[in-house]
């Protein structure tokens, strides 16, 4: 049987420990809250929401760069949360990861070549000839030459930076790239480049990305599939087509309103208005943890957490009130702007 699932995420959580004071009780960051989705081989998956959604926490565990408090994650066929070290290491080979900043994420001290060495003297067994031409020829393929080879991270401009750190994510053709946010810190006549450069990339070397962001219009330039998340929990998930023609969660549509409209013959147009900012991780409200903000929560959202349900193909949403409410007419009023 051929897998068409890269990864498949079963009820991920963590958890991380918090004390105020060394003799008060240990509480609970819920930063991840019973996940669970799956990635096709050579697609991308949008994961959106507000800052402290859990969307970076969620990408970073899947790497295992932490350690998941419980869940499975299958990699390639393979349980990542059981791997031994020696397993770990081929599986480290198999993976990347993008960061949101270029600048901290890179080696001050280290020059270009040695950045991009690094990894090559881990995983292969190249000799130094071979690992410099794989080096240039990566370069090369994320818009950068030789002529950078020397040169420190703070000698490059933001947008080289980010070249440089996703050729060492891609230097040892992975299977999975984590993108979180990588274009947000960019300025924007460099952010269309770089995410062009994402999708050669992925199209000449068959990657599969996870790309985290806030920003729903660069998730539907680049996603296949998006999944929207609130304070650790996925309320809904489907393809990008989807989520942008007919969004069914209240959070999800409360994201399209707020997404500013370049065009100034629309005077006003309908939204759905959303007060308060998302409750702390550490004492998450009981039912939906979106009720609090939610303008049409009942009395069983209050009382009862809402299930991740499939309405149709490829289409989950997690809602009491999905099969009753009707955003037709804010879609109606943006729908020269969400179709594709």
């Amino acid at each position: 049987m051929i897998l068409t699932e890269l990864l498949i995420v079963k009820d991920l959580k963590k958890y991380f420990e918090f004390k105020k004071s060394l003799f008060s009780r240990t509480q609970y960051v819920r930063a991840v809250d019973g996940v669970s989705f799956s990635v096709e081989k050579g697609t991308t998956l949008g994961v959106v929401g507000e800052s402290g959604s859990g969307k970076t926490t969620l990408g970073l565990t899947i790497l295992r760069l932490i350690e998941p408090t419980s869940g499975k994650i299958i990699f390639n066929g393979s349980d990542v949360t059981r791997l031994n070290n020696k397993e770990l290491k081929h599986f480290r080979k198999s993976t990347g990861i993008v960061f949101q900043d270029p600048y901290s994420s890179l080696n001050p001290r280290m020059r270009v070549k040695e950045i991009l060495e690094r990894p090559l003297k881990i995983h292969s067994n190249d000799d130094e000839e071979a690992r410099l031409e794989k080096i240039i020829k990566t370069l090369e393929e994320v818009g950068l030459s030789a002529e950078h080879l020397m040169r420190y991270p703070h000698e490059l401009s933001g947008g080289q930076q980010q070249r440089v750190a996703i050729a060492r994510a891609i230097i040892l053709r992975p299977l999975l790239v984590v993108l979180d946010e990588p274009t947000s810190s960019l300025d924007v006549s460099v952010q269309a480049q770089i995410l062009n450069l994402l999708l050669d990339l992925q199209n000449k070397h068959e990657l599969t990305y996870i790309f985290i962001t806030h920003d729903l219009l660069t998730a539907k330039h680049v996603s296949d599939f998006i999944m929207v998340m609130y304070l650790g929990k996925v309320v809904e998930y489907s393809t990008t087509h989807e989520v942008f023609r007919n969004p069914r969660h209240p959070y999800t549509v409360s994201l399209f309103s707020s997404i500013p409209i370049p065009d100034p013959k629309l005077k006003s147009r309908k939204r759905i208005e959303v007060v308060g900012e998302p409750p702390s991780p550490l004492n998450p409200p009981e039912g939906c943890r979106y009720h609090p903000r939610c303008p049409y929560a009942t009395e069983v959202c209050k009382l009862k957490e809402p299930e991740l349900l499939e309405l149709s193909d490829k289409h989950f949403v997690a809602c009491h009130r999905v099969n009753e409410l009707d955003f037709s007419e804010f879609l109606n009023d943006m729908s020269s702007f969400l179709s594709d």
